[in-house]
């Protein structure tokens, strides 16, 4: 049988494989098709046994019935390590006092390298990876919480090196065991420690002033641009994740900037600033959709699409909300929402053109 690098590979194997027998069955149905009895039964052998081969491999959804399961068991997943890390910290803040230093400290020290431990075990015996996920997302809590308190304990001056250390932690993780969340989580440290070392080197003091607008864009640029450097074949699956996340923390900073332009590094006036902040957003937004249409990206261009929609009705509102007559504001909103529409339907349709080709 084909080999496949992951679990998604397969799916979209056994996705074709629905498409083709769906369409095949509509063909036979309007006489354009006819096949001989040994015939169809060596091709439902085939099929049938190349379903039962990736079922078995890659514990893939091969009906819809699972495949709604399986979205219910990544937000049942989900939820349970949400609530298991509220419950830690929680755990932790009730019984903290009545423990000594010694103790609090070894509790630090034991509780990521235990759920770590657990990562391990569910990821040896198990193929959908629902409770490595969970026991990956509690041993990033862990470790988050370790350096907090362990910090809190000995009086340790704050740093931004400790979001380095969660990001390696975290991307460690994901690519260990081929996990999304983690690898966001991670990200997302790498975006904070570079902007907050860009603010410290900067004379800022990042831990009492407001962000800097640029000091964060560069550390989301570099997430953006990450994919293209790594090995495809070892992280093209997690393209996506770098591309979202970079680019919704660049999408934060462009709105930050458009609010308020003392928060940039720019020598010009305020409002020069907020200017430009808008242009660059709407620009940065129209780009993503452009790129996650070309590449196939849906999310991305979701992103992009939603961003610019939002970004732009609340650029008009605090423009001609105050003097414009509320009928034509609303007017206005209509006729541009009407021209998104169109926008994004010749966005789908290239998108479509491209697949095709």
């Amino acid at each position: 049988m084909e080999a496949y690098a992951n679990k998604k590979q397969a799916q979209q194997r056994v996705d074709r494989i629905r498409a083709f027998r769906a369409e095949l069955a509509q063909l036979r149905g309007e006489g354009a098709l006819d096949l001989t009895p040994l015939q169809q039964q060596s091709l439902d052998g085939h099929l049938g046994a190349t379903l039962a081969g990736l079922a078995a491999g890659f514990d893939v959804d091969i009906t819809d019935s699972e495949k709604r399961i399986a979205w219910g068991m990544r937000i049942a997943s989900t939820i349970a390590g949400l609530a298991l890390c509220a419950a830690l910290v929680l755990f932790f803040n009730r019984i903290w006092g009545l423990l000594p230093t010694a103790a609090q400290a070894a509790f630090l020290v034991a509780a990521p390298l235990a759920a770590l431990a657990a990562t391990d075990f569910t990821a040896r015996r198990e193929r959908t990876r629902y409770y490595t996920s969970l026991f990956a997302a509690i041993a990033f809590a862990a470790a988050v919480l370790n350096l907090n308190a362990l910090g809190a304990m000995f009086n340790l001056p704050d740093s931004p090196n400790a979001f380095l250390v969660w990001a390696v932690f975290g991307i460690a993780l994901a690519c260990a065991y081929r996990l999304r969340l983690p690898l966001a989580a991670g990200l997302v440290c790498v975006v904070l420690f570079i902007g907050m070392s860009i603010m410290r080197w900067s004379g800022v003091e990042w831990a009492y002033a407001g962000p800097r607008t640029e000091a964060f864009l560069a550390g989301a640029a570099l997430v953006v641009a990450a994919p293209a450097t790594l090995p495809r074949r070892a992280f093209g699956e997690f393209a996506w994740i770098y591309y979202m996340t970079g680019l919704a923390a660049a999408f934060s900073m462009f709105f930050l900037g458009s609010v308020d332009g003392t928060l940039s590094y720019l020598p010009f006036a305020r409002h020069r600033v907020e200017f430009s902040y808008e242009i660059a957003g709407l620009a940065a937004a129209a780009l993503a959709m452009y790129f996650g249409a070309r590449r196939g990206y849906r999310g991305i261009a979701n992103l992009g699409a939603g961003f610019f929609a939002l970004y732009l009705y609340i650029r008009l509102y605090q423009w001609w909300w105050d003097w414009m007559p509320k009928y034509l504001f609303f007017l206005i909103i209509g006729l541009i929402s009407l021209g998104l529409l169109y926008l994004f339907q010749r966005l789908r349709k290239r998108a479509a053109q491209g697949r095709a080709e």
